[in-house]
């Protein structure tokens, strides 16, 4: 399990990176922050969702499919609302940059532990 967890944190860690750029990029181009947090979300994720399954939880049998993916970004969308949640919160007092960066921190753990028990758990 913490094998697990610890590539899962390097496949977020570089969906982290995905998300910052497209983030960073989305933001000075001049999109509200939100909406910037929310389209760098959705591609981040579906980076981390391939990776996940073909190398964090691929003992687990899974193929990549349409309703693999759909679990996995309903576990994620979850996590966006935490990470929007800390990202407003944040935003009037930090750096926006350091805000989005808290808030994918804040949604990491709930995002390995729904993603455990539901998108690739074990096959009985």
């Amino acid at each position: 399990m913490f094998k697990r967890f610890l590539k899962f944190g390097l496949v977020g860690g570089f969906g982290t990176i995905v998300n910052l750029v497209i983030f960073a990029l989305l933001t000075l181009a001049g999109v509200h922050p939100l909406i910037s947090a929310t389209v760098s979300f959705i591609v981040a994720a579906t980076f981390n969702y391939i990776l996940n399954s073909v190398w964090v939880f691929k003992d687990r049998g899974h193929k990549c499919t349409k309703t693999l993916w759909v679990k996995f970004m309903c576990v994620s969308v979850f996590s966006l609302c935490i990470n929007l949640i800390v990202l407003w919160i944040f935003l009037s007092k930090i750096n926006y940059l350091y805000s989005q960066a808290v808030g994918i921190a804040c949604s990491m753990i709930f995002n390995f532990i729904g993603n455990n028990l539901i998108t690739f758990k074990e096959k009985k």
